[in-house]
């Protein structure tokens, strides 16, 4: 699965349509409010080639999961310049949180949907626990220099992470304008709920 920005596969890959079907369906519906037959009617495939490619449904929820989540990760988590001011370490993060969600909305409100699925695999589970330990990282590193208040790390991932799904999804009810405005002045409003001020 590639995320909506980048997509370099042939159309006629069948495990790339079954991804994209299964997202669509998955992002909409949930887990549990969809059949292996509609996802293989949506990608435009026999039902018999879904399990060419995944031995289940939970297998191909997983592999959904996992493809989207390391593209998230591999985003947001690039590396960044060592000596940088905890603010702009913020910063920077956030930008990338909020063009990844931009970029693709479908990923993040299936990752939001998702996220605490009983069907999610340890591999899958994984991938969540890398962006929690950056999130530790960095809020230890913010807390010793006196830039962010004594919080869990787990809180700030929460308020960043739910910030950007709630501007996805508000985005696409038509409620507001996800866009370089929006991100700022969630930014403006996030760090001020964690600055050490």
């Amino acid at each position: 699965m590639q995320t909506e920005k980048a997509k370099t596969k042939p159309a006629d890959d069948k495990r790339e349509k079954l991804l994209e079907a299964a997202l669509g369906l998955f992002e909409t519906r949930g887990y549990d409010g969809v059949a292996v037959p509609e996802i293989a009617a949506k990608a435009g495939v026999a039902v018999g080639t879904v399990y060419r490619y995944f031995e289940t449904k939970d297998a191909l929820v997983n592999a959904l999961y996992r493809s989207l989540k390391q593209s998230y990760n591999t985003a947001v988590l690039a590396p960044i310049e060592p000596g940088l001011p905890t603010r702009e370490i913020f910063s920077l993060y956030w930008q990338r949180m909020t063009l990844f969600a931009r970029e693709n909305p479908r990923a993040i409100r299936f990752m939001d949907l998702h996220h605490h699925g009983a069907y999610l695999d340890d591999e899958s589970r994984a991938l969540s626990k890398t962006y929690a330990k950056a999130a530790e990282s960095f809020v230890r590193d913010g807390r010793r220099r006196g830039d962010i208040r004594d919080l869990d790390p787990v809180m700030v991932v929460a308020l960043m992470w739910g910030a950007a799904a709630g501007l996805t999804k508000f985005s696409a009810s038509g409620s507001l304008k996800f866009d370089a405005h929006a991100s700022d002045a969630m930014e403006d409003a996030l760090w001020r709920a964690i600055a050490n001020d």
